[in-house]
């Protein structure tokens, strides 16, 4: 089961709490989701991509619950979901000691140690998981706060993947694929 026990987490200028996200969280989870979209800065989906419903995330966070080999965790702040992280396993045999890692952070919450909680949680998780031996992530290249943090966490750069997002005409940004080796990190 992708369970994690809740637990308080501090951030720069109060508490948060981080736990396993739950069907109900669905709604505020989808609507999260829109906003940081709607930015359109930081992830590589529109809200023309994005088709999921909020009754469609309620269903995954149920499916997540039940799967052993996912995770979906939330950071509530006063009972509102301000950031999500997801860990979801690759299928094939070969590479299925693999984990993708999503995280998004609410614009008002990001540089105050949400996003750090999140992770941290996240990768204990995965660390006692004995399915995962590494952990990858994308991040857009213009993103350097999130690379800071994922380096800062042990993340290692593995390549990049040029011109991966077009966000107009000869305008495009650069994927970093980062990962992390659960086996050669100490106890967070």
């Amino acid at each position: 089961m992708g369970f994690i026990s809740p637990v308080e987490a501090g951030m720069k200028d109060a508490k948060m709490m981080i736990r396993t996200a739950e069907g109900y969280d669905g709604k505020q989870m989808h609507q999260l989701t829109r906003d940081v979209i709607a930015e359109e800065n930081g992830l590589i989906m529109t809200l023309a991509d994005f088709t999921m419903t909020e009754e469609d995330q309620a269903v995954k966070n149920d499916w997540f619950i039940q799967h052993p080999d996912t995770l979906a965790i939330v950071a509530l702040k006063n009972h509102f979901v301000i950031g999500i992280l997801t860990i979801e396993p690759e299928t094939f045999l070969k590479t299925c000691h693999r984990a993708n890692l999503g995280l998004i952070v609410h614009k008002n919450y990001r540089s105050k140690g949400v996003g750090l909680a999140l992770m941290k949680a996240a990768i204990q998780w995965a660390q006692h998981h004995e399915r995962y031996e590494k952990i990858e992530l994308e991040v857009l290249q213009s993103n350097k706060r999130a690379i800071n943090l994922y380096n800062k966490l042990g993340f290692i750069e593995e390549g990049t993947i040029y011109k991966a997002i077009k966000n107009a005409p000869h305008s495009y940004d650069h994927l970093v694929r980062m990962s992390l080796f659960t086996d050669e990190l100490e106890n967070l």
